[in-house]
Parts: structure tokens; sequence; C-alpha cells
């Protein structure tokens, strides 16, 4: 079981406001991964502290995990999970997050390039997990 970061699963899904569907879609799927990889349920994320509540003892502290974002690191990210994750990085400069905006469509529909996928590494090992 890994870290669960409710403040990045926050960011990705305030993406499912997108005009773009693709963009809405990616997110969603994200969002879905990030829980299942933290060993949770939609229903553990929704528990939440409300006034005069306590967080149920289960869902109150998580064991820490070896990935970022909470991802485990057994296995190897796809280029859209990678993706998604420099876009997110606050350590991602601007410019590099709005070449990415570019290549968005084609890295949803599966269709980078082998340079671009690692190029896509590079900056997730930079940016994310450096």
């Amino acid at each position: 079981m890994s870290t669960f970061n409710r403040t990045t699963l926050v960011k990705v899904l305030e993406i499912l406001d997108s005009s773009n569907a693709g963009e809405a879609l990616a997110a969603a799927k994200l969002a879905a991964t990030m829980v299942r990889e933290a060993g949770l349920t939609w229903n553990d994320v929704l528990a939440t502290e409300l006034p005069g509540r306590a967080l149920p003892a289960a869902t109150a502290a998580r064991p820490v995990g070896s990935g970022p974002f909470g991802y485990r690191r057994e296995r190897e990210l796809s280029p859209h999970e990678q993706f998604f994750m420099v876009l997110l990085s606050p350590r991602t400069p601007l410019e590099i997050k709005r070449k990415l905006r570019t290549w968005e469509a084609r890295v949803l529909d599966g269709e980078i390039t082998p340079q671009e996928t690692q190029d896509l590494r590079f900056m997730y090992q930079s940016f994310v997990v450096g």
C-alpha cells in the first residue's frame, strides 16, 4: 500500500471540469488509478472529517509509500500517467507545461512518438521523481 495524497487527487479531479472531454476522461482515469494504487476505495476517499466527527481510524493515517503522488514504484507508469504527473507537478517549469499541452491529444490517444515517450520519461524523472 502506498501514501495517499488527497491534495494531488483534488488537483486531478479539478481537471474534470475541463471543456476538453479527452482531458476530463484522462483525469478521471488518473484519479481512479491513484485511488486503486493507494489500496483505497472511493468510499474511503470520500470519508471526510465533518464538524463534530472524526475520521475512522482506518482512514486517518496511511502508511508511507515510495512513489510520487502516492504511486507504488513496482511498475513503470504509462506515458499517460507520466504526462499528467509532470503537468501537475509544481516543479515543472511553465514553458514545459505549455509544450506538454500541445502533446495532450496525442498522449490521450496513445499516439506519441518513441522520442516523445523518451522525453516524457525524462521530464517525469526530472520534475516528479527527481
